[in-house]
């Protein structure tokens, strides 16, 4: 089974988009999984395009560094759209700009 999560969530984003809210993505532990360029998946939408998508439609994108190398990914493997970044400075600092978060775990 694949989790729809990190769909959810660019859904969530580009809705909020579309109303002209300021959105700020940060992935941690599997969502880091997310950016990871190339995907095809062969059932299920392409949570990587989409993504890709919504940083073209003005979503700023992190991820965790030490993630992304736990799960063997480099440097360069990640969309265009999405940096690779860190908790203590990436999402600490959406943090302290968002007056709304929203949060998508199991």
């Amino acid at each position: 089974m694949m989790a729809m999560d990190a769909n959810i969530a660019v859904k969530l984003a580009g809705a909020a988009r579309a109303k002209g809210y300021k959105v700020n993505m940060f992935g941690y532990g599997e969502g880091v999984t997310a950016v990871k360029k190339g995907q095809n998946p062969k059932r299920f939408p392409s949570v990587g395009n989409d993504l890709e998508a919504a940083g073209k439609n003005g979503v700023t994108q992190a991820i965790c560094e030490t993630c992304f190398a736990a799960r063997g990914f480099e440097r360069g493997e990640e969309i265009p759209s999405a940096k690779v970044g860190s908790l203590t400075n990436d999402l600490f600092k959406f943090l302290s700009e968002s007056d709304r978060l929203v949060t998508i775990a199991r």
